[in-house]
């Protein structure tokens, strides 16, 4: 249940359920927007990726349209949390939300997700990529891929891989399918505990973003194998994708901005407009690069393509993988 009890999830399904029945309100767009306090909810604690994106776009937005952009963290039953406090508010434009990779997995895993994962949301901006990068112990008796599957399969009781997004669950659950070990997956309620699990050697493996793995790698105490990805990693371009050395994994992270579904064309028009005038390829988004994350830049129709496409992906992955979905 990755640290959420079905209780969890329940309540927040209930939540989105009412918000998305009756929160429909009619959107208006407005000359002046936006003329007061705008919010971006992340769905993550503050550290992640999800928050780094959001914490970096703001500013550049707030500049531009000449009112406060503030991002409030709200975690919790992956993703259910922040999709019922967005879907609940007006589709004005005023609450936005940073959606991040993991959210287009859901299907994938649960059975009676209470809104439709891109129908329900207004596509605004692909903002960053979070390349995914295999990594180990450094203490580990292991230097490469091909290394931590003979060490696995030689230590078939004792293999575990920590993860908090579905995606890495899947991608981590992928990976040893194919290679032909076992290994249990440890699930947690956030990267930063993954992280400390990993470092203090109770973890053998995890995929994590590149912006979260390259500090622990730099300091020796984690070692890179591979990048998760369709192409290598900026941040890590000597490592070989997992695709290169035989195995077809695309646990590409990314994260973008969506309203409710509804919000005025003209306001989702204005905000991408500001994004690509003052955030992509701008000082905010260089920010992030620095970091280890890639930069993105997909409007409205790219963005809403993406997510379609990878809705289908997961949930091909899933059932690939035999998972067992769980009820809402």
């Amino acid at each position: 249940m990755t640290g959420f009890t079905a209780r969890n999830l329940a309540l927040a399904a209930a939540v989105i359920l009412t918000a998305v029945a009756g929160a429909r309100f009619p959107a208006r767009a407005q000359a002046d927007y936006p003329s007061r306090v705008v919010r971006i909810i992340v769905p993550t604690a503050a550290g992640g990726a999800t928050d780094l994106t959001a914490r970096s776009a703001a500013p550049a937005l707030a500049s531009a349209l000449g009112q406060p952009f503030i991002v409030e963290n709200r975690p919790g039953a992956h993703g259910l949390t922040a999709a019922a406090a967005l879907l609940k508010e007006r589709r004005d434009g005023y609450t936005l939300m940073m959606m991040a990779t993991s959210q287009s997995a859901l299907p994938a895993l649960y059975d009676g997700i209470p809104y439709d994962p891109v129908d329900d949301f207004s596509p605004i901006a692909l903002l960053s990529i979070a390349p995914v990068i295999l990594v180990v112990n450094a203490s580990l008796p292991v230097s490469s891929v091909a290394d931590l599957v003979r060490y696995a399969k030689t230590h078939p009781r004792d293999i575990n891989y920590g993860y908090q997004s579905n995606t890495t669950s899947l991608s981590c659950g992928q990976l040893a399918k194919l290679a032909g070990f076992e290994a249990v997956g440890v699930p947690f309620a956030g990267s930063a505990q993954v992280a400390t699990e990993l470092l203090a050697g109770r973890l053998t493996f995890t995929l994590m973003t590149a912006e979260q793995a390259k500090a622990h790698v730099e300091s020796g105490r984690l070692r890179a194998l591979a990048t998760g990805g369709a192409r290598r990693a900026t941040a890590f371009p000597e490592l070989p994708t997992l695709q290169e050395l035989g195995y077809p994994i695309e646990g590409t992270g990314w994260f973008g901005l969506v309203g409710p579904s509804g919000m005025p064309q003209p306001v989702v028009d204005k905000l991408y407009a500001a994004l690509k005038e003052h955030y992509i390829a701008k000082a905010g988004q260089a920010g992030i690069i620095k970091a280890g994350l890639e930069a993105g830049d997909e409007g409205p129709a790219e963005f809403a393509a993406r997510m379609r496409r990878e809705i289908a992906r997961w949930i091909k992955l899933g059932a690939d993988l035999g998972v067992a979905k769980s009820k809402l």
